[in-house]
């Protein structure tokens, strides 16, 4: 899109660019950029065109707007106010050190065609705010992958062209039959709108057909962030051994200085991250694992020996005065009638909108977790758990989606899965971590998820809803089974979303998977 000369003027005094795809917010008051970022989610739009598009909604508002623009552009008071925020960040930020000045200072981020892959890198910060463009949503195309560099180049070229050609044109072909397979199983229930209706269709569609495009699809997002993290992630991105997320880094940082000139000044390529990177590649690769065959999509692999004695000691400690160890000691001497009764004191009053209080958070537990791409890509998000992911290849198969085989569509999708694995395996051995951007979302992934007691309160309780997309549902549903096995008392609070009905269909399908039904994928 190409915008007119006064357009441009407004737009100017709102981003920090017009048409590059990564770009700063700036003037914007914070509920009208969370309202923009939020349109990420459901919008094939850039920001900036929905941005405009928006103020245009008024065309007498726009032009009083554009005028007052003017105004403020020409007079000194913003450049003074500006120039002195700099001296003092360069003094106290950059000359003392101090850098927690640089947590208020809050800016929007929108990146656009980048890559689901670079996402998920991006991601990897904690303390910010992201939304991505929905694959629940939003439809994709084969002109929204992102052609690495380094394998546009090689003697691979044309056949991954054609595979991805190949795959996106079966993800477009499955949008008509698996819809109309939906709307014939899904009942029009009379409290709902056909609108809506069909709508939940689409959208059931849209999360079946996902498992097909590759972790290379361009997408969007927005992201709210402090010039003390964003400093920080610019460092890994520009450190980082593909080069797709040094380019967006350097993007990042010549686009953030023009907002945040001094506290940025300094965020550039860290040895300490890029050739920690390459040694430890060196070594895991020099330790030989026996067989990995067998496996648990879910495993706790780590909590402390007593976590109910913990919680419950940490939970008195607030309201007492000796020291934690001694009121360790006596809750070891408790009845379990005892400790419950401290524990449901502490829960029971809890609201369907409140959280719990952070006592819980003195008890960590660790689950090692196999997961389709998709589904890792959606509990990524919660940032306040630890989390350590391997690389995505395709050691562990993929997944097929039950309403794909049930609308008739399994050997198409299963035609497009193998294409993809063929090819991976063609250039995996020169092109490792490039290789990773072929890959569809189906493709099963490992990762690591280390989180309080507090926070599994809300894992448990928003993923498993029944709007909640299947394939993270039943991962946190063995989540919650484990805790509620293993730790019946601290854990009898969580709040999971699954009713008889769906469990009841759920063990029939964990059946059939293990009587050799390939319902749940290869």
């Amino acid at each position: 899109m190409v915008f007119s000369e006064e357009e441009s003027g407004v737009l100017s005094y709102f981003f920090t660019n017009l048409y590059n795809p990564i770009f700063c917010t700036k003037n914007f008051h914070p509920e009208v950029w969370a309202l923009m970022q939020a349109r990420y989610s459901r919008s094939r739009e850039g920001l900036r065109e929905s941005f405009l598009k928006l103020l245009k909604e008024d065309a007498n508002n726009f032009d009083i707007l554009k005028a007052e623009i003017a105004k403020i552009g020409n007079g000194m008071e913003m450049a003074n106010a500006t120039t002195k925020a700099i001296q003092f960040m360069e003094k106290w930020v950059l000359g003392y050190g101090h850098n927690s000045v640089a947590e208020g200072a809050v800016i929007g981020i929108g990146f656009e065609g980048v890559s689901i892959l670079a996402t998920k890198v991006i991601e990897d910060n904690r303390l910010c705010s992201f939304i991505e463009k929905s694959t629940r949503y939003v439809s994709f195309d084969d002109s929204s992958f992102y052609f690495d560099e380094d394998l546009k180049n090689s003697e691979f070229a044309e056949e991954i062209k054609k595979t991805i050609e190949f795959i996106f044109n079966v993800y477009k072909e499955m949008h008509d039959p698996v819809l109309n397979y939906i709307k014939r199983i899904v009942p029009l229930k009379a409290e709902m709108t056909e609108a809506a209706w069909e709508r939940a269709c689409a959208a059931r569609r849209f999360d079946s057909i996902r498992y097909l495009l590759p972790a290379g699809t361009k997408t969007s997002l927005g992201w709210t962030v402090n010039a003390r993290q964003l400093e920080h992630a610019i460092k890994k991105l520009l450190s980082h051994p593909i080069k797709e997320m040094r380019d967006i880094g350097l993007q990042l940082k010549l686009e953030g200085i023009k907002v945040l000139p001094s506290l940025l000044k300094y965020a550039d390529k860290n040895d300490f991250f890029s050739e920690t990177e390459r040694d430890m590649q060196k070594i895991a690769s020099a330790i030989k694992i026996s067989d990995t065959s067998n496996y648990n999509k879910v495993q706790l692999v780590d909590s402390s020996e007593n976590p109910t004695n913990k919680i419950i000691a940490s939970i008195l400690y607030r309201w007492k005065s000796e020291p934690y160890n001694q009121i360790l000691e006596q809750v070891k001497q408790m009845s379990y009638a005892e400790k419950e009764h401290i524990f449901d004191s502490y829960m029971q009053k809890m609201g369907v909108f409140d959280h719990p209080l952070r006592e819980l958070e003195h008890e960590d537990f660790t689950f090692d977790i196999v997961m389709d791409y998709g589904a890792f890509r959606d509990l990524q998000r919660h940032r306040i758990c630890t989390q350590t992911n391997q690389i995505f290849n395709t050691d562990l198969g993929y997944d097929i989606p039950k309403d794909i085989i049930d609308a008739g569509q399994k050997s198409k999708y299963v035609e497009a899965m193998e294409k993809a694995k063929a090819l991976y395996e063609k250039i995996k051995d020169r092109f490792p971590l490039q290789a990773q951007y072929i890959l569809p979302l189906g493709f099963r992934k490992r990762y690591i998820l280390t989180m309080n007691l507090r926070e599994l309160h809300h894992l448990v309780k928003i993923r498993t809803t029944p709007q909640a997309h299947e394939s993270y549902r039943k991962i946190v549903l063995k989540i919650y089974e484990i805790m509620k096995e293993k730790f019946p008392l601290i854990s009898k609070y969580l709040k999971c979303g699954y009713c008889d009905e769906d469990l009841g269909r759920l063990r029939q399908e964990e059946k059939l998977e293990k009587m050799g039904s390939p319902v749940l994928g290869k």
